[in-house]
């Protein structure tokens, strides 16, 4: 616990004496391709971030095949998998009390909201889990 005491007022300090370094700084590990000049990020920025991560294009292959081969079991599966992804997100994000990173990243900019990926990936698992439990006629 000592060394993370340590590294939080080390960050802290140097956010305190050298803002825009210490920002920068976060900004390039969070988002290196985010510059300054864009503006700071909205929430369908982040949509589009995180709608482009590896995980999430597996998801919606996934998806898509299980609407195209309409087994429930997979339907269920890919819905599972769905809300799995979007609570790592909201804990990723609102986790224990926003970490230093991300609060900077935010105040900097440089991250949005992630409220609509968050709603994009809860309406896909409801839509899956409707198809998976309706009835097949």
């Amino acid at each position: 616990m000592g060394s993370l005491r340590g590294r939080l007022a080390l960050l802290w300090a140097s956010a305190a004496l050298f803002p825009s370094a210490a920002m920068a700084e976060v900004c390039d590990k969070v988002r290196p391709l985010w510059s300054p000049s864009s503006g700071p990020a909205s929430a369908w920025d982040e949509l589009i971030a995180l709608s482009s991560l590896p995980i999430t294009l597996s998801l919606s292959a996934l998806t898509i095949l299980a609407l195209l081969t309409r087994w429930r079991l997979l339907a269920a599966v890919t819905a599972l998998l769905w809300a799995g992804l979007a609570t790592i997100v909201a804990y990723d994000n609102y986790g224990p009390i926003l970490d230093d990173v991300r609060y900077f990243a935010i105040k900097e900019g440089c991250i949005g909201s992630p409220h609509l990926f968050i709603a994009l990936a809860i309406a896909i698992c409801a839509g899956m889990i409707y198809g998976a439990l309706r009835h097949r006629s």
